[in-house]
């Protein structure tokens, strides 16, 4: 079976990195490594085999952890660009899909089982509640089309894993500008109690309920904003939640 492990680096930026492995094998990768020690420790005490090193995009945040990691497994760190595949084992695979916006390099992985997506690793492309900025080497309207992209071609079934936490403040900046959404309140109650590294995966079914950003059609924030034009609403969304 292949197992997913999310680890949180309690940073200012909340990151997330991810372990992928099969249990049977031993064999695991890892998305997005911020902090290396404790995935060093944890491939060692469960004696797994780190087959490769997995970025989304060259910010720091993401790579930090690579040298170390190299260092201490002799791991490369994977060129998956899009459309290509790592094959976990004979059922599951990762599939590079090219996402531009948050940077000019954005890659997301697909996690498959044959043909069907299990889940998304969106990396700073596509947030809980929420999408990239595109303040840093990033462009917006790239990031809008690249989203439609997701919306379209990603079963809603998918699970999410971003790769930050930014859950509960984009449901606050979501209700703010849909406060008649009765899922966004009953999403931040349900989260509340939850520490980070035990929020529970959301799927992009549940992104369709109370992201705004795929909430285009919504009246209440097309009035809110001030236009019915699905790629001006996003651009001000963006912009809006760049100041929020």
């Amino acid at each position: 079976m292949i197992l997913v492990n999310t680890f949180y680096a309690y940073n200012e930026l909340r990151n997330f990195s991810y372990l992928i492995f099969d249990d049977q094998t031993g064999d695991a990768w890892i998305i997005d490594p911020y902090e290396a020690s404790p995935l060093i420790d944890y491939i060692k005490k469960k004696g797994l085999n780190l087959k490769g090193i997995l970025n989304t995009h060259g910010h720091y945040d993401h790579i930090r952890g690579n040298e170390e990691l190299i260092k201490a497994f002799q791991a490369p760190v994977c060129e998956v660009k899009n459309s290509s595949v790592i094959q976990l084992n004979g059922k599951f695979s990762i599939e590079g899909l090219f996402t531009p916006g948050h940077t000019m390099d954005h890659t997301v992985f697909l996690w498959k089982e044959g043909v069907d997506v299990r889940a998304l690793f969106s990396g700073d492309t596509l947030f809980n509640s929420g999408v990239g900025n595109c303040k840093n080497g990033g462009d917006v309207n790239l990031l809008y089309e690249t989203t439609l992209k997701l919306m379209r071609d990603i079963p809603k079934t998918a699970f999410l894993y971003p790769g930050h936490d930014y859950r509960r403040r984009n449901l606050e900046f979501a209700l703010n500008v849909e406060p008649e959404n009765k899922a966004i309140r009953e999403e931040l109650k349900r989260i509340e109690d939850f520490e980070t590294e035990k929020l529970p995966a959301s799927t992009l079914e549940d992104e369709f309920l109370v992201n705004p950003f795929f909430r285009l059609n919504s009246k209440e924030i097309q009035e809110e904003l001030k236009t019915e034009n699905n790629k001006e609403l996003f651009v001000k969304l963006r912009s809006l939640r760049d100041r929020w």
